[in-house]
Parts: structure tokens; sequence; C-alpha cells
């Protein structure tokens, strides 16, 4: 009898709406779960469980700027309020790359994207956090065929480092970092008694807040919008602002995405802690409310 050897999780795919996404650091969910009750039965001093719900468990997937069609317009949709759904397959594969099992997801909804901390400081390649929730998951046995795809041609080198930030007609160009943050839509299932697996619908959308860390030198044009902003009441719609991240090629000047911000204003406006003999640069923190966010990217594999 042939010895048939285990492999390990490192070599994977996934395709969404037919495009390979390229990148793809990490895979993780779409599991079955089941709702539990508990029936406590007095004679026997025991509970009786049975099933009442069957659900998956959200799937999370952690990728590159170089994604595929499918992906990238699944996540625009999610931003534009479009609330498309996307039906995909993650394959895993032997130590060969030969697809061993597949997991199609079907109807899936985004419910969350995190965009990393962008720090001038960075070391870190860039990569954005998807988590989404899909009506019904399947399971198949892989017929062997090789995952490995070529690289997509458009993937540029994004760093955390690679970015530039603009809100409104205030300076910009010393900002140091940009705090993570995580887009959300709550999911609301519908559960029909002659359906096993729920339908999903979009609910409430959370656009987040931002946090910019930003160099003393700026402190004076900043410090003046806050005072205007907090203390002479000038906190209206009309006063609201309207900016950009913009994600940045390796000569950081080819802007290769970005996520326009609308309707900003002024949450908190704070130094960070001083430090005797302190060799840190001088910074101070800036908290922004944000209305309405929209993500594009200017190249993607097809």
């Amino acid at each position: 009898m042939a010895d048939a050897r285990t492999y390990t999780g490192g070599r994977f795919s996934l395709d969404v709406d037919g495009f390979n996404v390229g990148f793809l650091k990490k895979f993780s969910g779409l599991s079955m779960e089941a709702d539990i009750v508990a029936n406590d039965l007095g004679p026997d001093n025991i509970q009786k469980k049975h099933v009442s719900n069957i659900k998956w468990t959200p799937g999370k997937a952690t990728v590159g700027m170089g994604m595929g069609k499918g992906m990238y317009e699944w996540m625009k949709a999610a931003f534009d309020k479009g609330y498309v759904t996307k039906n995909g397959t993650f394959t895993s594969a032997d130590f060969n790359y030969k697809a061993q099992s597949s997991l199609t997801f079907f109807n899936g909804l985004i419910t969350g994207v995190t965009i990393p901390k962008l720090s001038g400081d960075s070391k870190d390649a860039a990569y954005f956090d998807i988590e989404f929730e899909a009506e019904q998951v399947r399971w198949a046995k892989g017929g062997g065929e090789d995952i490995r795809g070529k690289i997509g041609p458009k993937q540029k080198s994004w760093l955390c480092a690679n970015f530039r930030v603009e809100m409104g007609s205030l300076p910009c160009n010393r900002i140091a970092s940009v705090d993570s943050f995580t887009w959300k839509c709550a999911v609301a299932a519908d559960q029909i008694g002659i359906h096993r697996e729920p339908t999903k619908h979009p609910a409430k959308v959370t656009v987040p807040d931002l946090k910019f860390a930003i160099s003393y030198a700026d402190h004076q044009a900043w410090a003046e919008a806050a005072r205007k902003w907090f203390v002479d009441g000038k906190h209206l719609e009309a006063d609201e602002m309207s900016g950009r991240i913009v994600f940045l090629g390796p000569d950081m000047k080819e802007e290769i995405g970005e996520i326009d911000l609308m309707n900003c204003g002024f949450k908190k406006f704070s130094d960070e802690d001083a430090e005797a003999n302190s060799e840190k640069i001088k910074r101070f923190n800036v908290e922004l409310y944000v209305e309405k966010m929209t993500f594009k990217i200017n190249s993607y594999d097809a």
C-alpha cells in the first residue's frame, strides 16, 4: 500500500468571480457552525441538546495590491454601497501545487475592509484584510490540477511607507503615519423555515475615523484650523473637508490607488506625550471623522 503523506497548508489560491486574487497572503474561515439549544430535563438531571440553526463562519482573506478584477470590483462596490455579492473558490494544494480540495462559496458579501497602518518608517509590505460572509459554502475533492499562476503584471511593490495624504487646504506633506482603520458593513441573516442556510443582507455601514501623526513643523496651520472648529464653532457641514489617502508606487510619484474621504471634520486635536531627553521627533495627533469613503485601484489584473 502506498504511504499516503499529509501536506502543509502553505500552497493555496483564491478565485473571486472567475478571476484569481493573485497576491493572497492568508485565508481562513468559512467553517460550518451550529447554534445549539439545550433543554433542561428534571427527572434525569441532564440537558438534551439539539441543533437549532446552522451557519458558515466569516471568511477572511489578506490580499495585496495586485489583486484580480473580481476582488477589486467586490471591494469597490462595498465602499460605493453597491452591495454586490460574489462567488468564489478557495483551493488547497499539496507540496507540488496539485489541487487536493476546494471550498466554494456563493453570494458572498463583504463585511469589513481593513487598511494597514501607513507609516513613513515602515519596512513592511502592505496588504488589505478582507472579511466577508457567504450564504452557502460547499466542499469538494480537488482534481489534481496545478494551482500556480503567474504573478499579475499589474502588481506594484506597495509598502506601508508609500503613501500621501491630502486634507482640505491643510499642509499634509509631513504626515508621518495614518493608523490602521476598518470599514464595516453589518449583515442581517434572514432565517426562512424551509431553508437550512439563511440568506444574507446588508444592514448598517460604519465608516471609520482616521488618526494622523504629524510633524510639529506643521503644527501652527493645523492648530489654527482646530481652533476655528472647536472654539469658534465653525463646524457646520459647509466647514467640513474632503481629502484622499493615496497609495504610491516605488518611485513615490505614481498613484496606484486611493481612498477618497468626504465630509471630514475634527474629532480630537492633541500633542504626543512629552518625555525628557527624548530623541523622538516631536509630533501632534489629529483625529478626524469621515462620513463617506470610496476605494479605487488605478491598475489591477484582469
